[in-house]
């Protein structure tokens, strides 16, 4: 809000008026910003009498772009010793760099002002996250995250191991898996001696 003080005359209204038009200005002299600003830059307020229109007075207002931060990808999940690449997007400021941080500290990360490459650990007991951050250098109020799922590794294991079987001899098998939520197997034979059915019923 701008005020403006006119002397020596009854008459002290002022008319108010930008340069440039960028943003707009009440007749009470409320200024208000525009709702995008793209790059740094200064407007010029002025309160022109109304008793005498060659006397003015002036003020300014810099606009300053609105930094934002954003993170992709923003969301991941990863086997043991995977690993992903991030990369910021930061707008609204020339220095694009950003400052990154991992919570908790499971895997490691390798990073610049530009990216960053997430490793998962070797091993996973239980599925697990981690949050990675990156933060503007120009703005540090200004940060993204990216939630990374830590997933166990895939193991799976064969019931019975080992078996003897005389001629049309059967056996069923039965699979074990850990560290997944879809359990299922796809059978096969080597060499291809006998068949086995997709329930893993073996027959010699």
């Amino acid at each position: 809000s701008f005020s403006a003080t006119v002397t020596n005359t009854g008459n002290t209204a002022v008319t108010w008026s930008l340069s440039p038009l960028v943003g707009s200005i009440t007749a009470t002299g409320l200024y208000t910003a525009p709702a995008s600003i793209t790059s740094s830059q200064t407007v010029t307020v002025k309160a022109t009498s109304v008793a005498d229109p060659t006397k003015s007075a002036t003020g300014a207002v810099t606009l300053t772009p609105l930094v934002t931060v954003s993170l992709t990808p923003s969301l991941v999940s990863l086997q043991p010793s995977q690993n992903q690449t991030f990369t910021p997007t930061v707008s609204g400021t020339s220095n694009t760099g950003v400052a990154w941080s991992m919570s908790p500290a499971l895997g490691s990360l390798a990073s610049s002002a530009t990216t960053a490459v997430y490793v998962a650990p070797s091993t996973a007991q239980t599925a697990q996250s981690v949050t990675i951050t990156a933060t503007s250098i120009a703005d540090s109020s200004k940060s993204a995250k990216a939630m990374i799922t830590l997933l166990q590794a895939i193991t799976v294991s064969l019931i019975p191991s080992t078996v003897s079987l005389a001629p049309s001899g059967t056996q069923q098998f039965t699979p074990t898996l850990s560290g997944a939520t879809n359990t299922a197997v796809t059978w096969s034979i080597n060499p291809s001696v006998g068949t086995i059915s997709s329930a893993g019923l073996y027959t010699a």
